[in-house]
């Protein structure tokens, strides 16, 4: 963590004070003196992103209509953030609307310290990042380098081979579910959707136990996508598009509707467009923790480089071998 920003140009210096005032003051609760629950407030305001390198300097000149430049932050608040939060975009939207900041704020995370740290320990990986690269602008108190409890980090090989482990188990799990769901498409629908909500349920999962070497928390598939793309954005990509987006809402919901809802319902062509994204996420999972095994392998703990279109394209193309069949990756 970082607690200068000296080093940056001197608009920017001078719009990162504005924003966290701005911030700051706008948020700050209007409390009855009877009241005696207490309210939230702003404890650090943590600049994240491009203006977190460290190649700036003061004299760098910057281009206001330069759009790819933007104050990516993370605000941590006391308590309650449900009653911060409404202040909070409202404060941003009206920062944004004034015309007194050279770039667009961007709110990133907003949490309090103590959800931040069992997200951390659940699989939020995304938030080690800013622990390593951000820049505190706020703080309302004492903040140290290390803000956030991290997950364990093993040696390169010892994370080698329990990850191994895990995989060796949850991902050919994942392929048998993917299977039966083939097997009783032409049967029974309301099954086969089911087992195709587990397919993805249990990839997302061998996904995120190799990165973290323990198994999330039980959750819903929705949930579970959530943590695997905070890992891997690139992952969101399977799922865009209008038809993609509504065959992942019906897949999330067959886990509860298929066993709970007698008059559940599902047509040939509804379940047969859940089929390909599924096996999609299967394909770029393996590919991802073979990227993720190979880096291990050569001592490296830091994770696959994210490339986005590049990795999606390499994962969804057609493998070369039939191993992944057989739950190998």
């Amino acid at each position: 963590m970082k607690f200068s920003y000296t080093h940056l140009p001197q608009q920017v210096r001078r719009d990162l004070r504005q924003i966290a005032d701005f911030l700051v003051r706008q948020t700050i609760p209007k409390q009855d003196p009877r009241d005696r629950y207490t309210p939230s407030r702003i404890r650090h305001i943590i600049l994240q992103g491009c203006f977190t390198e460290d190649h700036w300097t003061p004299d760098s000149t910057l281009r206001p209509t330069e759009r790819a430049y933007s104050y990516n932050l993370m605000v941590i608040v006391s308590a309650h953030l449900c009653d911060i939060l409404a202040p909070l975009e409202r404060a941003v939207a009206a920062l944004n609307q004034s015309g007194k900041v050279g770039f667009p704020v961007r709110l990133g995370f907003a949490d309090t310290k103590g959800r931040i740290d069992r997200k951390l320990r659940n699989g939020y990986l995304a938030y080690d990042e800013i622990q390593a690269r951000g820049t505190v602008i706020y703080s309302r108190g004492e903040i140290s380098e290390d803000l956030f409890q991290l997950p364990e980090r093993p040696p390169a090989a010892t994370h080698l081979a329990r990850a191994q482990g895990y995989y060796d188990h949850a991902f050919p799990l994942a392929r048998l579910f993917l299977a039966g769901a083939w097997s009783y498409a032409g049967q029974d629908r309301g099954a086969a959707a089911l087992m195709l909500n587990l397919a993805a349920a249990e990839a997302y999962e061998a996904l995120m136990v190799v990165h973290i070497l323990k198994y999330p928390p039980s959750r819903p598939l929705a949930a579970l996508r959530e943590l695997a793309e905070s890992l891997h954005p690139e992952l969101a990509l399977i799922w865009t598009g209008r038809r993609a987006a509504k065959s992942f809402d019906r897949l999330a919901r067959a886990f509860g509707e298929v066993r709970f809802r007698p008059d559940y319902a599902i047509t040939a062509a509804e379940l047969n467009l859940m089929f390909g994204p599924v096996e999609e996420l299967h394909r770029s999972v393996a590919h991802i923790c073979r990227l993720k095994f190979a880096a291990l392998k050569a001592g490296s703990r830091a994770r696959p480089d994210k490339d986005g279109l590049a990795i999606v394209r390499d994962a969804l193309a057609p493998p070369k071998d039939r191993g992944l069949d057989k739950g190998e990756g």
